[in-house]
């Protein structure tokens, strides 16, 4: 179940959109790639069909270019990504265990670290499909299908505000029928962050698996 968790994040349809769908998924690929960083809350749902369960995780998610990335859940247990320019982490301090890659496991147009930070090509990466839309919440939703077959990633279904040009919520499929459902509110862009932020001091206590040359 743990790796589960984590392998959640690291991930042809014949209806395309119109001009107008996809000018919006252009100006939200924009409007990311013009934050200096951004801090938002999120709601999370991990779907687990094999055992039929269902977990509820609330946490932050802070951000800078190029891929510096801390994610933190708060509850029901305690779990960081922390992303930066020479390693990735996955740290579970309740059970002093963490795992170490790469930060080539992010160079992929279907990362999901990728898409909800902004930083994934959408149009380029994806074919894409036009569900909806809710003039009264100002949102529309995609479905995105990734050009390169993946089985962490099948589908992702994708709510973004029209006015804000952000993402509001992203519900991913994988082969297993699993989902992965990240809900954002309270989204702050351009606050003060430091880099310093997104490098990781483990206790000598913790025992790391490492996948860093996986």
């Amino acid at each position: 179940m743990k790796r589960f968790l984590f392998t959640c994040f690291f991930a042809f349809c014949l209806v395309f959109p119109s001009v107008a769908e996809t000018s919006l998924l252009h100006e939200v690929e924009q409007a990311y790639q013009n934050m200096k960083n951004f801090k938002a809350e999120f709601k999370q749902e991990l779907f687990h069909r094999e055992s039929n369960t269902t977990q509820t995780r609330t946490g932050t998610l802070e951000f800078m270019p190029e891929t510096f990335i801390f994610w933190e859940t708060n509850a029901p247990n305690r779990e960081l990504i922390v992303c930066n320019d020479k390693e990735v982490w996955n740290y579970l301090p309740d059970e002093e265990l963490a795992y170490h890659y790469s930060p080539k496991v992010l160079d992929t147009s279907h990362a999901i670290l990728n898409v909800i930070t902004g930083q994934a090509k959408l149009e380029d990466g994806f074919e894409t499909e036009f569900l909806s839309e809710n003039t009264e919440k100002n949102t529309q939703q995609f479905t995105l299908y990734p050009l390169e077959p993946n089985p962490q990633l099948t589908e992702i279904t994708l709510t973004v505000n029209t006015k804000t040009k952000r993402i509001q919520k992203i519900v991913v499929l994988d082969f297993f029928g699993n989902l992965n459902t990240i809900e954002f509110t309270n989204f702050n862009a351009d606050i003060a962050l430091k880099k310093s932020r997104f490098y990781l001091s483990l206790p000598d206590t913790v025992e790391i698996e490492d996948h860093f040359g996986d």
